[in-house]
């Protein structure tokens, strides 16, 4: 992630980054590219390195699975050693003894998304790791299996792309949802980017979902995160002039 894209994910709720400090407590994500990220190609160019060298030395944000209840012991386990993480939070509205009230809970249960490089990631999904039993990477089911692991390879995102997802997820609203795509009736494939509003500079597809007209991303293969309503004033199509 470039200096400017860190400074921004820094600065967002639920983020901990233990390079500058924990801010107060990110799925595959699809079609969300911004050119303030620079390619693995151009940067694999100017070292040198080979292609599956730099896949497997650089850090990447990974999506990892934690069994039901150890989500906050995997979190712990992560910042110990200094991991950057992002766990994204709603709100919901639930019934408690006879009364609705607003609950702050994980957007997606389980999952947790830690950024570092892939032999880092055998710290804690590997044994003799003391994690391994209830810590496992979400894998993608799209891809060939490993011939090393005799596995589906983990999920990772590229930094854009989870910028984008924080972005989202970071806005206190009970209504952004996550839906599976048979929910999502989308207008086009185009993109847009909101540029107003509490959901600015995030970036997808408009759709409708609910009843009303909203901005969808992608993760994880079968969810979709949507924003709350958005209106047509305050979308721009993506890239500009395309």
């Amino acid at each position: 992630m470039n200096k400017e894209s860190r400074n921004n994910t820094s600065a967002l709720p639920n983020a901990d980054s233990r390079r500058g400090g924990k801010t107060p407590s990110s799925a595959r994500l699809t079609s969300c590219t911004s050119p303030e990220v620079r390619s693995d190609a151009a940067e694999n160019s100017q070292t040198g390195v080979s292609s599956d060298y730099a896949q497997e030395e650089k850090e990447q944000w990974f999506v990892l699975r934690a069994t039901y209840g150890r989500t906050n012991q995997a979190l712990d386990a992560l910042r110990a050693k200094n991991v950057e993480t992002y766990l994204p939070m709603h709100y919901v509205i639930k019934e408690i003894d006879g009364k609705r009230k607003l609950i702050h809970e994980p957007l997606l249960p389980n999952i947790i998304f830690a950024r570092m490089t892939r032999q880092k990631t055998h710290d804690f999904v590997k044994e003799p790791a003391s994690t391994a039993r209830w810590l496992k990477y979400y894998t993608d089911k799209t891809k060939p299996v490993e011939r090393s692991t005799g596995k589906n390879p983990p999920v990772t995102i590229p930094d854009n792309e989870m910028l984008n997802f924080i972005r989202l997820t970071s806005v206190n609203s009970e209504h952004i949802m996550v839906l599976p795509p048979e929910r999502c009736h989308f207008k086009s494939g185009d993109l847009v980017r909101i540029i107003e509003g509490p959901f600015t500079g995030v970036v997808g597809r408009v759709g409708r979902a609910a009843g009303q007209q909203r901005v969808f991303v992608t993760i994880l293969n079968d969810s979709i995160v949507a924003t709350a309503y958005i209106p047509n004033d305050f979308l721009q199509k993506w890239p500009p002039g395309e």
